[in-house]
């Protein structure tokens, strides 16, 4: 049976061992272990600064990467970079836990440009005092200083940018052809296509939760016009005052000495060229002003009922501002928006119709206008009073007469175009699908019209006000041109009427009436016509239609140049374009000359130059150039 040992036996033995071990002399244990202590010292301080450091950069970057996506997520908003750094540092220093913030250094480092890497650098650098590098210094009196190491660190967060795409496409009359390589319309690969294209950046964009309107697309369907949408007639950019040079540029308005009287009590006076009503017999009208808007107001039939209303489209703007996208201001008339008014055209003989004869003609008027020549076509063409005489008097059946082909919406062919609207909702991804199922193929091709109104919608300021400022950074402004041919006008005996008729142009307007308005009419205060304004190399004496697709084509290359410099990226869709064609060719050759560069390919045939954002493609390739395209968008916004 074994014994246990007692508390009283067990301190005894220790006692004894502690005595022998002060005694001994056979060994230096004492002063080992007092060298050893300094050791294990630094050693217990080394691991808890170690532990401690990591916490720190830890920390650090913790509060580095909450910056960064704080700033990132705001990177649009038009701040400068010192505001911006400024709330960086804010984010960062409310995330600091395991330093303080005045022991650290931030900054933040923003993308210089277009082409360089589209991120942020959001930066820090400390110096960590350390309990070791505290005893170190103390032993060597301030000459060893263990601390002096500073640590760095980053966050870098990719930028997603956001995108605002204009889609201007052609809904000429030869889209209703059907496609090369395919049993269907053009028009109908386009609504496909372009239907698909919208919904791969979509589904994109439902990625991206912090960025307001992610991307945001437009539609600009353009023929020999472009429709703004008949909502706009009382918009303040629009023209309600007749100042524009091109307001009454097909009228023969009164002087200020002689008004235009059409019935008794009933005029149009002019009072330092601005137009009025005057007379009792304008009612409530009496003292307002005479404009085109008005002009549509006052056509009525024998019924009462109004003969047609503004559908929507607009002439081009004179000068330089018939291809920018500059704001309209009263300040500066030319720059007003002008309603489209054909006139009605002569007839050239009873039962028959002119190009454009819509109303009743004035070799039908008995009254005051018996004594006018009824030869002088141009006279009769650009009479005002006409307008207000009883239309059941006419030879001509006005009500039969269907406006929407014929009248004074002559030319304007196409659907109001649909102003930026953000597709990640559901709400703005219905309204741009259903107006690209609504297009219609119609009319002539004037594609630096439908290029320029596409730009129009991009910008922040009037007519459309959707654009974020050009100085919002992260934002992409794109627009994509498709035709499917050469650009087009057509002198007056180049285009049949209805009954297929060959008109001739006894009135001189040498041109049919579109929104350039007659070739033969030089705007007030311009010593050209407009289609012959802002081109360069251009015979402005010779009027056929070759010399009008060739203006057009120089309008559209120098409008193209303009849009560039307002950091407008364009891609250029041709469709079924011939190369054996020499109007095709050159379309081809001005349409890839405008393209911007892409910044993600390079030309397969030129390795060290960017490749164009240009695209010949067929009926049949149409969906996969559109794929391409859409990866050309997703690449604007790419995230690492």
């Amino acid at each position: 049976m074994s014994s246990v040992q007692s508390s009283g036996q067990s301190s005894g033995r220790i006692r004894v061992f502690l005595r022998h071990f002060r005694q001994n002399q056979n060994g230096a244990i004492a002063p080992i272990f007092a060298l050893m202590l300094p050791p294990i010292l630094f050693a217990m301080m080394l691991a808890i600064d170690t532990a401690n450091l990591m916490r720190v950069r830890g920390n650090v970057q913790q509060s580095l990467d909450a910056a960064a996506l704080a700033v990132g997520r705001r990177y649009t908003v038009a701040s400068t970079e010192n505001e911006m750094r400024a709330f960086g540092k804010r984010i960062f220093d409310a995330n600091l836990r395991a330093i303080e913030p005045p022991a650290t250094k931030f900054d933040l480092n923003f993308p210089q440009g277009s082409n360089v890497d589209q991120q942020i650098v959001a930066s820090a650098s400390f110096r960590y005092v350390s309990f070791f590098g505290k005893a170190v210094k103390a032993l060597s009196k301030g000459e060893t200083d263990w601390d002096k190491y500073t640590y760095t660190m980053a966050a870098t967060v990719r930028l997603k940018n956001t995108l605002e795409v204009a889609l201007v496409l052609d809904n000429s009359g030869s889209m209703d052809e059907r496609g090369s390589g395919s049993g269907s319309k053009r028009i109908d690969l386009l609504k496909d296509a372009a239907s698909k294209l919208v919904n791969n950046m979509a589904d994109q964009a439902k990625l991206i939760t912090h960025l307001e309107n992610p991307i945001q697309f437009s539609l600009v369907p353009f023929a020999g016009s472009v429709n703004i949408g008949p909502n706009n007639k009382d918009a303040l950019w629009m023209d309600q005052t007749g100042i524009s040079p091109v307001h009454y540029e097909n009228f023969t308005m009164p002087t200020q000495s002689t008004p235009l009287t059409l019935a008794t009590n009933k005029q149009i006076t002019n009072k330092n060229n601005v137009y009025y009503k005057t007379g009792s017999a304008w009612g409530a009208q009496n003292g307002t002003m005479f404009t085109r808007f008005s002009l549509y107001n006052d056509m009525k039939l024998t019924n009462g009922k109004a003969y047609t209303y503004w559908q929507g489209c607009v002439e081009a703007r004179p000068g330089i501002y018939g291809i920018n996208a500059a704001p309209a201001t009263v300040a500066r008339p030319e720059s007003m928006y002008v309603p489209m008014f054909g006139p009605s055209e002569y007839a050239v003989t009873s039962g028959t119709r002119a190009h454009n004869s819509w109303w009743v003609d004035n070799n039908s008027i008995s009254g005051t206008m018996a004594g006018r020549s009824t030869a002088n076509y141009l006279t009769r063409q650009k009479d005002i009073t006409r307008y207000y005489t009883n239309t059941s008097s006419s030879a001509e059946d006005i009500a039969s007469i269907n406006p929407s082909k014929r009248g004074p919406n002559y030319s304007c062919t196409t659907a109001p175009l649909t102003e930026l609207t953000d597709i990640t909702t559901t709400t703005g991804m219905k309204r741009v699908q259903d107006n690209i199922k609504a297009m219609i193929p119609s009319g002539g091709t004037n594609v630096p019209e439908g290029m320029v109104w596409g730009w129009r919608t991009l910008v922040a300021n009037a007519p459309f006000t959707g654009g974020r400022a050009a100085t919002e950074r992260g934002n992409d402004k794109v627009v994509i041109v498709l035709t499917d041919g050469a650009n087009t006008y057509y002198q007056y005996n180049n285009v049949s009427n209805l009954e297929k008729q060959t008109p001739s142009d006894n009135a001189g307007d040498v041109s049919y009436y579109s929104t350039l308005g007659y070739v033969a009419v030089n705007t007030l205060g311009y010593p050209l016509p407009r289609i012959f304004q802002q081109t360069t190399g251009i015979n402005t004496s010779s009027r056929n239609n070759a010399n009008y697709t060739e203006a057009l084509n120089s309008r559209f290359k120098n409008l193209c140049t303009l849009a560039k410099s307002d950091n407008i990226m364009i891609m250029t869709v041709a469709l079924d374009l011939r190369s054996n064609n020499a109007a095709d060719r050159k379309q081809m050759e001005i349409m890839k000359e405008c393209a911007s560069d892409s910044r993600v390919r390079f030309d397969p045939d030129a390795p060290t130059k960017r490749a164009k954002l240009f695209w010949n493609t067929t009926g049949s390739e149409l969906e996969q150039t559109f794929r391409e395209i859409a990866d050309e968008l997703s690449n604007l916004r790419v995230v690492k």
